[in-house]
């Protein structure tokens, strides 16, 4: 399955477009949100403009900064490489030790192009909140090289919570979790990208009242020792499983809809586990499948309690 060993890739190297530099300064009452415009415009009022600008925000941050990014679209012109393990991860935003919340006015949309391959948003070691924000269109250059870019959303050893957020038509990964991260993610849509969350090592999330739809690959991809906790939600037409999991990574799916997806609605391989409680499962090419020791269990009464 191209989607449990693609290693992103970036075309050889691309100098950065250096966009217009934007200079703002934060304001002293730190409960106010620090304004982010597309473009500017005399009668906004924003301390900042466009992805540069969101990216000076975020570099001057202080711990708890609320940033408000204004209704429009923010196109990449430039990019920083954050190092990952033997690899490198180009993002058009990259969020590296901060604390923050980042808050998107309904229509503020980050618009990536085939013309310049990147990943949307890097997050390293933060905690982060992000709500009401829409990616798109992100795309990368090459299957496999050295470089991650067409991601969503890729976050390295961090805490983010992810609100109201929508990721389409995105190359790669909609949302990676790695190393010992975890994502709480509500409302949370994911639709036509290559795959829906994508989950290594240590990472977990918590995915709840949210829908990932025509996946290439799987709605939800575990390895390692990851794990993922799904909750009335809809994983729906997904061309490589609903729910997969590996080695010895481990799912839990409450009052979920498990529908039209293919092969399974839900795989575990290696010595994984899925656990399926309650919810739909229905119209999948077959609903569960199971290799090596990977076993699925279908509501089982003791396994299925809170806790």
């Amino acid at each position: 399955m191209l989607a449990r060993l693609l290693k992103t890739v970036s075309f050889p190297a691309v100098l950065a477009v250096i966009a217009c530099a934007t200079t703002g300064q934060f304001k002293d009452d730190e409960t106010t949100a620090v304004q982010v415009c597309s473009q500017r415009d005399p009668v906004d009022s924003c301390d900042y403009f466009g992805l540069v600008g969101l990216q000076e925000a975020i570099d001057q941050s202080t711990s708890d900064r609320r940033i408000l990014i204004k209704t429009g679209t923010y196109t990449p012109t430039s990019y920083r490489d954050v190092p990952f393990q033997d690899l490198h991860v180009r993002g058009a935003v990259v969020v590296r030790d901060r604390k923050l919340s980042i808050e998107a006015e309904q229509g503020a949309r980050l618009v990536g192009s085939a013309g310049f391959p990147l990943s949307a948003i890097v997050i390293e070691d933060s905690t982060v909140q992000i709500s009401g924000l829409t990616i798109s269109g992100f795309h990368y250059a090459v299957a496999e090289d050295d470089t991650y870019d067409g991601h969503g959303i890729f976050t390295i050893n961090s805490d983010v919570s992810l609100d109201g957020v929508v990721i389409e038509g995105v190359a790669k990964m909609a949302l990676t979790g790695r190393e010992a991260g975890r994502i709480v993610a509500r409302n949370l849509t994911i639709n036509n990208s290559h795959l829906g969350v994508w989950l290594e090592e240590t990472a977990a999330i918590d995915l709840i009242d949210s829908e990932i739809i025509a996946s290439e690959s799987a709605a939800v991809a575990a390895y390692g020792a990851s794990s993922a906790r799904v909750e009335n939600s809809l994983i729906k037409g997904n061309q490589d499983d609903g729910l997969y999991t590996e080695d010895t990574a481990r799912i839990i799916s409450r009052e979920t809809t498990l529908q039209d997806n293919s092969p399974f609605g839900a795989r575990a391989s290696g010595e994984s586990v899925i656990l399926i409680c309650g919810g739909e499962v229905s119209g999948n090419a077959e609903d569960y499948g199971e290799e090596d020791a990977g076993r699925v269990y279908r509501n089982e009464v003791d396994m299925c309690l809170p806790g």
